[in-house]
């Protein structure tokens, strides 16, 4: 059980440092670069632990290959593109706020589409975290108040990124009793690189710039694929079989404690009170509306 938590812990810790890893490569590539690096890389990988297995790594019936096709889609290119795209009009820091958003969208999501109760608890989280994410949209510019229009826009874009992660997390669920886990990571990733495959005729010049690159932005590169995405979420599917689904989500919560020590550590990025208290309101609210006894069943 002991190895089961410390994985955990090392899954929040690789999905904290995966936001400055991406922004560093923004500095050089263009955003459909790095999310066809990273989810490249990643589908790489899971293809040959496939291989592997044979035909037994085939899902059971088109419904299923169709079903998982779309939802690599949705939760992995469109999650993708909207956090590297936002990040090019603001900082790493603000960027791991907002994406803890994430276990708030799940919670109503869940609630339309599976029926799972909305309690007050839930509601009084809800509006927590929405009062935190605008007390970062008003004041977690280190120039004070920015309502300026790249930035509300870089934050809606990235906003994206959690609410589509919400629905791929409630529409896979069924799917992980049917599959191995690591298989639906495979499966979805795979999905995921197709859907962003279109983006290769996107942007001109990709070769130039992939020269470009310096050694750190290939260790960035590396770190996307093999730990922040083959490896956590292997890590991740893992420990929800051993796990409860409330005991797992926890670890969340500590995404954006990592990713802020790395932007501040790796980037230089200026950790303002007001973001941290944004911050400190989002995840308060996030931990309001997964905890009780509701979360607990």
């Amino acid at each position: 059980m002991i190895v089961v938590h410390l994985s955990l812990l090392l899954t929040a810790v690789v999905w904290g440092g995966t936001i400055p890893a991406i922004k560093y490569l923004l500095k050089t590539l263009e955003p459909a670069d790095v999310l066809l690096l990273r989810i490249g890389g990643a589908s790489l990988i899971f293809l040959l632990i496939l291989g592997v297995q044979g035909k037994r790594a085939l899902p059971h019936n088109w419904r299923d290959t169709g079903m998982l096709l779309l939802l690599g889609i949705l939760g992995i290119t469109i999650m993708n593109l909207a956090l590297i795209n936002g990040q090019q009009l603001i900082s790493a820091a603000l960027a791991s706020l907002i994406v803890t958003s994430n276990p708030v969208f799940t919670a109503i999501i869940s609630r339309f589409v599976v029926g799972e109760p909305l309690t007050s608890r839930k509601v009084g989280g809800i509006g927590l975290a929405t009062l935190g994410f605008l007390i970062v949209l008003l004041f977690g510019s280190t120039k004070g108040a920015d309502l300026s229009a790249d930035h509300i826009k870089g934050m809606l874009i990235v906003m994206i990124a959690p609410f589509s992660w919400a629905f791929y997390t409630v529409l896979t669920k069924p799917y992980l009793t049917r599959y191995p886990p690591t298989n639906v990571a495979a499966y979805t990733a795979i999905a995921g690189f197709i859907g962003a495959l279109p983006l290769l005729g996107w942007e001109s010049g990709a070769g130039d710039r992939l020269r470009e690159i310096d050694r750190i932005g290939w260790l960035a590169v590396g770190f996307l694929s093999v730990f922040g995405f083959v490896l956590a979420y292997m890590l991740w599917y893992r420990g929800l079989r051993v796990l409860t689904a409330s005991q797992t989500a926890v670890y969340i919560y500590l995404v954006p404690v990592f990713g802020l020590f790395f932007a501040w550590q790796l980037l230089g990025e200026e950790i303002t009170p007001y973001l941290l208290l944004g911050g400190v309101t989002i995840l308060a609210g996030v931990v309001l509306t997964n905890s009780g006894r509701a979360a607990d069943r």
